[in-house]
């Protein structure tokens, strides 16, 4: 009797290898068979899936995004808005691989017009999310009702953005509680009570 496969498991299978290969390695040194041997596949397994290395590249990088977008959304109790921001920091290991991809997908899509076109439009949406829960906080009180949702949103984003690059490259030096400590200096000014 034939094996059954739940393909839309294996293709997550095959995404999160990818994650932590290219991670480790950068796109340019990854193989498909890296990413294949890491799930105990073959590469035509792995092309079953996947076209070549920009496909994989892609889904890994939506993979990641849609976390972040996920841990921006959640309702898990966190209205502080800098533990908010936290969320999307590598302050782990996996983290650091996550924007390790993350730069690697950035750099493709410098030259390339399709992938900097996916990449704006995850930052619209990142932006539209962080707006949105600025303006919750400002309705509720926990925020300066004349602060500048869609600009502090801008704001919050380049500052993540510029820890999280930091820390991708240097993870030794950029612990998770200097990560936290400059989080919060340089947002909480951002971001005054009423």
């Amino acid at each position: 009797m034939p094996k059954l496969i739940d393909h839309i498991e294996r293709r997550r299978e095959f995404t999160e290898a990818a994650i932590r290969v290219i991670g480790r390695r950068g796109i340019d040194n990854t193989r498909l068979a890296d990413v294949a041997r890491a799930v105990g596949a073959t590469t035509g397994a792995l092309t079953h899936y996947f076209e070549g290395k920009d496909a994989l590249l892609l889904a890994a990088f939506d993979h990641i995004a849609q976390q972040i977008l996920q841990e921006l959304l959640s309702d898990d109790g966190t209205e502080d808005l800098v533990a908010r921001a936290a969320l999307a920091l590598p302050l782990d290991e996996e983290g650091v691989v996550q924007w390790r991809v993350w730069l690697c997908f950035l750099s493709r899509a410098v030259a390339d017009p399709t992938l900097a076109d996916i990449n704006n439009r995850y930052y619209d949406e990142f932006r539209e999310k962080a707006a949105r829960i600025l303006r919750r906080e400002q309705t509720e009180g926990r925020l300066a009702p004349d602060i500048d949702c869609d600009v502090t949103a801008e704001a919050v984003i380049a500052v993540v953005d510029g820890l999280g690059v930091h820390a991708a490259m240097q993870p030794d030096i950029w612990t998770a509680e200097r990560l936290q400590n400059q989080l919060e200096a340089m947002l909480r000014p951002l971001l005054p009570a009423p």
